[in-house]
């Protein structure tokens, strides 16, 4: 029930992966300590879950407790009915071009300003 935002995106990432290839899906969620307590925040997190994978997958099995644990199944639509809304977002990475070399500026430009300082010397 502890689970950051990130990894839960992450988790169901993955279980829309599973489901696209066609594979089943089967969700267990452990309670532990005192989280015994609590099983209906359990719950809610299972219709948390199928509510976001409800483009992806129909329920086979609705949560149930079973010891210190909930499990449900889910199968995935046909093809034609699926949409991820947790797809990972492809970005090209492009690095950048961190030369020691000075933009739009004439080498014998750099070198006469170099030279043209004087020695520093009065007198």
């Amino acid at each position: 029930m502890k689970i950051g935002s990130h990894d839960y995106e992450t988790k169901l990432r993955h279980a829309e992966e599973f489901l696209d290839k066609g594979n089943k899906l089967k969700i267990v969620l452990q309670f532990r300590g005192r989280e015994n307590a609590h099983k209906d925040l359990g719950m809610a997190m299972m219709h948390k879950i199928i509510k976001d994978l409800e483009t992806m997958a129909a329920v086979d099995m609705p949560p149930k407790l079973v010891g210190r644990a909930v499990g449900m199944t889910m199968s995935p639509l046909p093809a034609a009915k699926r949409k991820r809304k947790f797809a990972k977002i492809e970005e090209e990475y492009v690095e950048d071009d961190d030369s020691d070399e000075e933009e739009d500026v004439p080498e014998n430009e750099v070198n006469e300003s170099v030279t043209s300082k004087g020695s520093g010397h009065a007198g």
